[in-house]
């Protein structure tokens, strides 16, 4: 009859986090009394379930039968296991001395199993099948390298997601301890803590500094936990914001924190929700993605385990006039992540000048801010491709404008009337830096768009109304009066911040406006 007991690829495929597993998680943290990361938390676990099942393994072997050893013998009606067969277990009926001078002695036992009998060599010693019983016993259990490599991502997002349900340990990051041993950090030290911040302007500061500001820890204490301690009790207070990039903890000021970090900046505001992109196809992400409009992906397009060393951006007009970079997945990439905050305080270095450039990352809007008077120095449009690159610093990435030399380029141009209305026209302009031909556009009078985009901010007209006038103003510049795709989100986007999708969705759905292949649409009579 066969016996499996291996625990392999299902067991640790179907793993669930029990209250067991969290209680010997807490005593191991109670006996350690230093903070762990969640993946050394993933490493215990796995540890401790491996004892389980080592234990269980060796239990059910005794209960069904000592493990098939060439140099063992067995008395009669006792059961034996083969773990070269799936574990079958037999039972020994019958015995008699062997016969093989090579051998010497031995005596062969025959072993009845469910649907047959077969003889096998037994008090053989010196064998080179003779193995150590414990190493039979453990060796269908996978080992901690095998289990991690295979099923340590899975493992770690249950565990996380048991550990946020339940209240006894604390987490900072992805490090957790018990509240219980946590050190009090009392109000009078949060509040020598923002008085410390505020000589700063707000910060940055990092714990560790911050820490021997405070004169919390005395010598021959646990310093890591004293920095666990302060980063919770900072985190528990509203007046206070991390924004270190992973792995490295540093403190800021909310309230003097940049406005465009602490509010959304108009020019990047979506007026609704925008649509999903589950449905579109290959060829119509591929335009998506040469557009770097960060709503235009769906969250599982960001991958945390994915960097890159540089990527290039084209500035869309939202961006362009925010002094933003969006958060793509290419981006994502590049900028500094963190493990949980929502603001990273970073710096960009210009390559050419050496200039640094104070900016934020603000993941839950999906941009990079603190680039608009760089913007303004370089020259740049809407349309124009940066690119930015990682350093050796983790905080700061360098910047450059992709290099042109000045010309003049006939390139879309919006003019104002003196009605308010918007009028395209291809214009010659001055251009310092290379640019998408299709998202290029002059903008001539900068601040009668700002005041545009104020009027629209109480009083917004109809999405499908904007595109229909965008559409009208772009098909005069050609001959056939079609506008390509990419032309007219770009145009769309100067008066009103809009994703991809919303804009390709009202363009297929609409009788105003006819598909004519190659992603170019024109109006219909109707319209």
């Amino acid at each position: 009859m066969g016996s499996t007991i291996i625990h392999g690829a299902d067991y640790w495929q179907n793993l669930e986090i029990t209250s067991s597993d969290l209680q010997r998680l807490t005593s191991h943290l109670f006996e350690k009394e230093e903070p762990l990361t969640l993946d050394a938390m993933v490493e215990v676990l796995i540890e401790l379930r491996l004892e389980d099942l080592k234990a269980e393994n060796a239990k059910h072997l005794d209960e069904l039968g000592q493990v098939y050893l060439p140099q063992n013998t067995y008395a009669l009606g006792s059961k034996v296991l083969f773990p070269g067969s799936n574990w079958e277990s037999g039972t020994v009926v019958a015995e008699r001395p062997g016969k093989n001078p090579d051998l010497g002695e031995f005596t062969v036992t025959t072993i009845k199993f469910e649907n047959s009998e077969r003889d096998y060599a037994t008090g053989l010693e010196g064998h080179p099948l003779s193995l150590s019983e414990s190493q039979t016993k453990s060796a269908e259990v996978l080992d901690l390298t095998e289990i991690k490599a295979s099923f340590g991502n899975e493992i770690r997002s249950k565990l996380r997601s048991a550990l946020t349900s339940q209240k006894e340990l604390v987490r900072i990051g992805h490090t957790w301890f018990p509240k219980s041993l946590l050190i009090k950090i009392g109000k009078g030290e949060l509040n020598l803590a923002e008085a410390i911040l505020d000589g700063l302007n707000g910060g940055p500061i990092a714990i560790q500094e911050l820490l021997d500001q405070l004169e919390i820890v005395s010598e021959g204490e646990n310093k890591k936990l004293a920095e666990f301690s302060l980063n919770y009790a900072l985190q528990e207070d509203p007046r206070f914001d991390e924004v270190g990039t992973a792995g490295k903890f540093s403190w800021f000021l909310e309230r003097l924190e940049p406005v465009s970090v602490r509010e959304t900046p108009i020019y990047l505001r979506l007026p609704a929700d925008p649509k999903p992109t589950d449905e579109i196809s290959e060829e119509t992400q591929k335009i998506f993605e040469t557009l770097d409009d960060e709503y235009a992906f769906n969250e599982d397009a960001f991958q945390e385990d994915k960097r890159l060393e540089s990527t290039q951006v084209t500035l869309n007009f939202p961006h362009w006039r925010a002094g933003s970079l969006p958060i793509t997945p290419a981006t994502y990439q590049v900028f500094p992540s963190a493990l949980e905050t929502n603001h990273v305080k970073l710096s960009f270095l210009d390559e050419q000048s050496g200039e640094r450039i104070s900016a934020w990352v603000v993941r839950k809007g999906r941009y990079v801010i603190g680039l608009r008077d760089w913007y303004e120095a370089q020259n740049l449009i809407p349309g124009s491709v940066i690119e930015i690159s990682k350093t050796n610093e983790p905080d700061v990435l360098t910047i450059r404008a992709e290099k042109k030399r000045s010309s003049k380029e006939w390139i879309k141009t919006v003019l104002i009337g003196a009605d308010g209305g918007l009028v395209f026209a291809l214009l010659r302009q001055p251009i310092y830096a290379g640019f998408n031909d299709r998202m290029a556009i002059a903008i001539p009078d900068v601040a009668g768009l700002d005041a545009i985009w104020s009027n629209r901010e109480n009083k917004m007209p109809s999405f499908k109304s904007d595109v229909t006038r965008m559409m009208s103003e772009l098909s005069k510049l050609n001959n056939q009066r079609h506008v390509h795709f990419i032309d007219l989100y770009a145009a769309l986007n100067v008066i009103r911040r809009t994703p991809p999708q919303d804009l390709l969705h009202i363009l297929s759905t609409s009788a105003e406006f006819t598909h004519v292949g190659d992603f170019y649409f024109h109006l219909s009579e109707s319209a």
